[in-house]
């Protein structure tokens, strides 16, 4: 069996393939996990045998096959995949094309994107927009896409703030770029520097379990805070 995790919404994706790795050890399986960047194609055969060297089934987890650049080396890997008679989890950061998957037409496959709420409530972040619209908006992003992936949106968006409050521009469609330009008229480069230093610190305090709040909680008080 061959599953595809893909999409934009890397936190949810990731979560995902960590619960179906720990199913899978669970159930006595041993757990081979591939980077395809260090893949090459006599590595891949060997790992995708029946049984390891003690008898038990295997699942391979490649991360990123589909990011390898063109070239003859990618496309063997995946007819190798495609003919695995193993237990298979692709894991890919992007979404992949209809063509991509076609690849694969027996696998199951889970897309993981990014919702239109976490964009809605991103575009109001700002200290001008009422505080409950706010909060409205951050809710129903977190429901939809998950607080650690709220989070990491929001340190994109404000890096790429601080990035035209002094002078840059980002890359990116002219029409994002205009949305970010007013949106970066509600601050001050200091104030984006003010909050930068608090997601750093949100992000070290979560890693360390240092704090007693959710990452939801504390995306709520730096939105009741702005």
């Amino acid at each position: 069996m061959i599953i595809i995790l893909h999409g934009e919404n890397t936190v949810k994706s990731r979560d995902h393939l960590v619960q179906l790795t720990r199913e899978a050890k669970a159930d006595g399986k041993d757990v081979v996990q591939l980077t395809a960047s260090k893949l090459t194609p006599a590595d891949l055969e060997s790992a995708l045998q029946k049984t390891s060297l003690f008898g038990t089934e295997q699942l391979v987890v490649i991360e990123e096959l589909h990011s390898l650049p063109k070239s003859n080396r990618k496309n063997l890997l995946i007819e190798i995949v495609s003919q695995a008679n193993v237990d298979v989890i692709l894991w890919e950061k992007r979404e992949l094309t209809k063509t991509m998957l076609g690849k694969f037409p027996k696998a199951q496959v889970k897309y993981f994107k990014i919702t239109n709420s976490l964009f809605a409530w991103l575009d109001v972040f700002s200290p001008k927009t009422p505080k409950p619209k706010q909060l409205t908006l951050l809710q129903q992003a977190v429901q939809t896409n998950g607080e650690h992936m709220c989070f990491v949106m929001l340190a994109r968006q404000i890096r790429l703030l601080i990035q035209i409050k002094d002078g840059g521009t980002p890359a990116g469609p002219p029409f994002m770029i205009a949305k970010l330009k007013k949106q970066a008229q509600d601050f001050t480069l200091d104030k984006l520097l003010i909050i930068h230093d608090h997601l750093f610190m949100m992000d070290q305090a979560a890693k360390t379990s240092q704090s007693y709040l959710s990452l939801g909680q504390e995306l709520d008080l730096l939105t009741a805070n702005l």
